[in-house]
């Protein structure tokens, strides 16, 4: 019996890693709109502006779930999935500035004990 057929080298398929990939247009396009493009227009704001721009945000969401549920009691609007929708975003943004704003007070306090 001859195990020389049997080595790793012989089972394993042989890939040729230099063969060009032919990815077709509609997949790029797909990536493109996947991928979120860099904007220069945050980099150039302050930290205070980020943070009330942020703020702005949140309070839209708030108004927007407010007002979405109200519609929804009233019977104007019958679509709960739109108004849960609204709610759940206002309540995330909400729990995540929450955060931001207790990691600034950690922050703050840090800074304060630090002896010069």
């Amino acid at each position: 019996m001859e195990f020389d057929s049997l080595k790793i080298e012989n089972l394993s398929p042989k890939i040729n890693f230099n063969q060009d990939v032919n990815i077709p247009d509609s997949t790029l396009n797909i990536a493109k709109n996947i991928t979120p493009e860099l904007k220069s227009e945050t980099s150039s704001k302050s930290f205070s502006e980020l943070l009330k721009d942020s703020f702005e945000k949140v309070n839209e969401y708030q108004i927007q779930a407010d007002r979405s549920v109200k519609e929804l009691v009233a019977g104007r609007n019958k679509n709960i999935h739109e108004t849960m929708l609204a709610v759940e975003r206002a309540d995330i943004s909400l729990k995540l500035m929450m955060q931001v704003r207790n990691k600034l007070i950690d922050a703050y306090r840090e800074i304060m004990r630090m002896q010069v």
